[in-house]
């Protein structure tokens, strides 16, 4: 009987491309004598039933939102057994895609999807909840949540790199930079701190910028980093200092690690996850006893 491989698109992703790519991997993995089944709808609509008690691989087309939805789903379906994720990144910042090395072209996407599920090499990494929901890259408390706010507000459809620039002249506007409280495993890191902090598992945040220079997504731990940030000249010194990687160094600055954050702030302050809205303050982010199985490219 063939193994199943699950392939999980979002029909618009790739400004409509997701479901087209989708076909493309469920004809080139029946060849591979696989049962391909594709899943054209969000991952949270999809009921235990319609997902087979055991499944060789999973694919995630779309952005990291999307990767973000199929993950949380196959982890509530399978728990300790959920099958190994395959990123297809379609999205705008397709930040997972880069760590997993899965940014192919579109010419050799579907052998390398192909290569990838029969060659089975996996990366596993740390998974955490941000009050409640998953997350496995980043969450950003602050001005840059207040961008990712002010995106979901005025959004009507697909989304690229020029769509930030209404939404971050917005926040950069209007911003009012709150005090922020900060503790790490229980221990206050800082209180009142008119600031913007990330915490998260990977380096690379947005465009490209390592925020979190020293974050490894596989070490067990969240690293938490606080910048102090009062106003709009100090938010525009602390982008160039983390665009030449010179933040963590500033003064003020705070960076730890740890498995358990809470941000608190005297009135409610935006908090955007994996480049999505996720509410306002108190955060609370808690990692996981268990890491994520991602498929990563053999060579």
């Amino acid at each position: 009987m063939p193994e199943v491989v699950l392939i999980f698109a979002n029909p618009i992703a790739g400004r409509g491309k997701g479901k087209a790519i989708a076909e493309r991997l469920h004809n080139r993995l029946g060849r591979e004598h696989l049962d391909a089944r594709l899943v054209l709808e969000r991952a949270d609509r999809i009921h235990d039933e319609h997902l087979p008690a055991r499944v060789r691989a999973a694919i995630a087309i779309g952005g990291d939102g999307t990767v973000r939805g199929v993950a949380r789903r196959l982890l509530q379906r399978y728990a300790e057994k959920t099958p190994p994720l395959l990123v297809v990144p379609m999205g705008t910042a397709n930040l997972l895609g880069r760590h997993l090395g899965t940014l192919w072209g579109e010419r050799e996407l579907a052998e390398n999807v192909a290569a990838a599920v029969r060659a089975m090499k996996i990366l596993r990494i740390d998974a955490a909840l941000a009050n409640g929901e998953l997350f496995l890259l980043m969450a950003g408390i602050g001005l840059d949540a207040k961008v990712v706010h002010e995106l979901d507000r005025v959004r009507s459809g697909p989304i690229d790199l020029t769509s930030y620039a209404l939404p971050a002249a917005l926040a950069f506007g209007f911003y009012t930079y709150p005090p922020l409280t900060v503790k790490v495993d229980g221990k206050r890191i800082c209180r009142d701190l008119p600031a913007v902090a990330f915490v998260g598992n990977v380096k690379e945040y947005g465009i490209g910028l390592e925020v979190l220079p020293y974050a490894r997504p596989d070490d067990g731990l969240l690293d938490v980093c606080v910048l102090p940030c009062a106003n709009r000249a100090d938010a525009v010194r602390q982008f160039l200092r983390a665009a030449t990687g010179e933040h963590v160094a500033g003064e003020g600055a705070i960076y730890t690690k740890g498995k358990r954050v809470r941000v608190d702030s005297s009135e409610p302050v935006p908090v955007q996850i994996d480049g999505e809205a996720a509410g306002h303050t108190p955060l609370e982010c808690e990692l996981l006893p268990v890491r994520l199985p991602f498929i990563v490219p053999s060579e």
